[in-house]
């Protein structure tokens, strides 16, 4: 580390740069992003830009960070130049900041107290971009404005796209020696206005006389969508000699519930006031509430042990009143210390589908449905792996290419959809695409060749679907770097397994696919009922649970090797737990215990040798000198003082049952 030595900067100080820091370049690339999908933007942004770059070259100055303070204040002028409209962020001008923003996050999770920053490399560039810019603005001193809409007009623009009419930009860029400029804005104008309304111009109609500018702007409202014939006469308007090109550009809606990309506005870093707290701090408040629970139940179970007659008793009776409600508030605010908005999670992703779609010459518009749905922050991280996957596969086998697209009467720009609901205690996460689909064939074709399955082998459709996640299938047979590795789809189902979720797919040829991931809010605090096998007790984490009943052996029918129970109109298949564990036990045969449970799209049952009930129970994980446990989900110490497994009941109803 140039400037200070690391062994004189203290470790918080820096952990706090490093944090604050990462979350200001996350902030900065979402901005760079809109712009990038709409230039006139950037006036919006702009304060809020530099102040960004402002705050890190001060905090890297006061660490010590030499190379960074130099390339953030490089950054800070390049920005400034912007505010005083003598430099416009182009095309160039995003890729190389968002490249910087690439290598300085890398940079700051790995390197920061063991490499400098490659400050100087950065500086070069920066300083090539701003002085390519110089010799621009020598030959053509002319601002571009900027196209600033009012609240008002904004309203004007989400009205008319809600009655499903159509907006459009079209600008002219003037050469730098161009005459008449105000002649060719008011031609271009005046043709505009028989097509549609013109809501506004960059610079006002008042201002086009000036001739102060090397671009002309304009937000036409149509009725209907522009034909190809109407957009190639705007294209090929005949303008004076000055005119060096003619632009236009559809503007797409923002629906309510649903937004393109991530829709942000100046100075909103996060709804609402956010305070930072250590994992471990969050962590050590869960492990004692944890202890509470513990201490709630074994009062409870003192307290019906006890005869309630006497005045002891009813003052306790009072007492674990009152400590079950605290509990129940602590809990509730302790686990809202680790929920944030799904948006935290789905704002990495527009930057990483930009990448892939410039690598692969697609166009691709992502959108966002349920981003103030709440998701604990570890599972949210855990997550980020399977999502990336999801999404660079949508963007490379799912959607097809623009001249497909268009063949196929499609828009040609792909559509994906990212969406999060709550369930219950579940939180169902959606990667959808508008491309082509699965295609079954093919799945079975390559199923086949890689012996996955007989040539004699009947599956269904959705039996076909799930082969893809078998480990190291893959329909590609090019290596890309993208795909065609075989390391995928089961690599995510393996992570959500970890996670106690689930995956799904639907799809339809032609339409798109759909994966839809279902996982657990929290993995800290769950309510499980509590079930005894062969002296053991097991818990069945109670979102699950459908119901818990008593039936007579005379009930239960042998189909194979297979156990089932009738309940009109449901065949329910039976896993007999004491057998499966080899906890044996016995049974009174006019009471068998059964806990039904949720398994796929019905219902699988176990049978047990007692009924407990609910019980707030603190998952710890298993010990990894024991090896994988699949069919175990963890551990809880309960309020009687023993220890309770919980079952993994979906892996469980699936290895036997072979239900998904």
């Amino acid at each position: 580390m140039t400037g200070k030595d690391s062994n004189f900067i203290d470790s918080e100080l820096l952990a706090t740069f490093i944090a604050e820091t990462s979350e200001q370049i996350e902030r900065l690339v979402l901005i760079l992003l809109q712009i990038e999908e709409n230039a006139g933007r950037q006036t919006e942004f702009i304060d809020e830009m530099f102040r960004l770059a402002h705050n890190i070259k001060g905090s890297s100055g006061l660490i010590g960070l030499v190379e960074v303070t130099e390339v953030m204040h490089e950054i800070e002028n390049l920005f400034s130049a912007v505010r005083n409209g003598q430099y416009t962020l182009d095309s160039e001008a995003i890729d190389l900041l968002l490249a910087f923003t690439d290598e300085f996050s890398d940079y700051l999770a790995n390197n920061v107290m063991t490499t400098p920053f490659a400050g100087e490399k950065w500086l070069e560039k920066l300083k090539a971009l701003t002085s390519k810019e110089s010799s621009k603005q020598e030959a053509n001193q002319k601002p571009v404005p900027p196209l600033i809409l009012s609240e008002e007009e904004k309203e004007k623009v989400n009205s008319w796209q809600e009655e499903g009419k159509s907006v459009y930009e079209v600008s002219v860029k003037f050469a730098p020696d161009a005459k008449m400029r105000s002649v060719s804005a008011v031609i271009l104008l005046r043709f505009l206005r028989t097509l549609g309304q013109v809501l506004t111009t960059a610079p006002s109609e008042e201002a086009i006389p000036e001739e102060n500018y090397a671009a002309f702007r304009v937000v036409l409202f149509t009725e209907d969508q522009l034909t190809p014939e109407e957009e190639q006469s705007i294209l090929n308007y005949p303008l004076n000699n000055g005119a060096q090109e003619i632009n236009i550009r559809k503007w797409q809606q923002f629906r309510k519930g649903e937004q393109k990309g991530i829709e942000l506005t100046p100075g909103d870093l996060s709804a609402g006031q956010t305070i930072r707290v250590k994992a471990e701090r969050i962590d050590n408040v869960i492990n004692q509430l944890g202890k509470l629970l513990t201490i709630k139940t074994s009062l409870s179970h003192l307290y019906y042990q006890g005869y309630q007659g006497k005045t002891t008793w009813e003052q306790l009776s009072k007492i674990v009143q009152e400590l079950d409600q605290t509990v129940s508030i602590l809990q509730i605010g302790a686990m809202d210390l680790r929920m944030i908005p799904v948006r935290q999670l789905f704002s990495r992703f527009p930057k990483i589908v930009r990448d892939i779609t410039k690598l692969l010459g697609k166009k691709v518009e992502l959108h966002f449905v349920g981003e103030d749905t709440e998701i604990d922050k570890h599972i949210a991280e855990e997550l980020i792996d399977a999502l990336t996957h999801l999404l660079r596969n949508a963007v490379d086998h799912g959607l097809e290419d623009m001249e497909t697209r268009k063949k196929l009467g499609k828009d040609p720009t792909g559509h994906i959809t990212l969406g999060a609901r709550q369930e219950g205690s579940h939180i169902v996460i959606s990667v959808t695409d508008d491309g082509r689909g699965l295609n079954l064939e093919k799945i079975k074709e390559k199923a086949l060749a890689s012996g996955l399955i007989a040539e004699d082998s009947n599956l269904s459709g959705e039996e076909l679907i799930r082969l893809i996640f078998a480990p190291g299938f893959s329909t590609t047979t090019e290596v890309s770097e993208l795909s065609g590795r075989g390391v995928g789809m089961d690599v995510v189902k393996t992570n959500l397994k970890k996670l106690q979720g689930d995956i799904d797919v639907q799809t339809e040829p032609g339409r798109g696919t759909t994966f839809l991931l279902r996982v657990p809010l929290t993995l800290a605090i769950i309510q499980s009922f509590m079930v005894k096998v062969g002296g053991q007790i097991f818990g069945i984490p109670v979102a699950d649970v459908v119901q818990s009943i008593v039936i007579k052996e005379e009930e239960i029918h042998q189909v194979g090797d297979q156990l089932i129970f009738y309940r009109y109109p449901e065949t329910i298949p039976l896993v007999d737990l004491g057998e499966y564990f080899r906890f044996p036990f016995e049974q009174d045969k006019m009471r068998i215990p059964v806990v039904i449970i949720n398994s796929g799209r019905g219902h699988v049952g176990f049978i047990v040798e007692e009924l407990i009930g609910l019980e707030d129970i603190m998952i710890k994980p298993i010990n990894k000198a024991m090896g994988e446990l699949q069919q175990i989900a963890g551990a809880a110490i309960l309020g009687s003082g023993q220890i309770g497994l919980i079952l993994n009941h979906q892996q469980i109803a699936q290895q036997l049952l072979h239900i998904e």
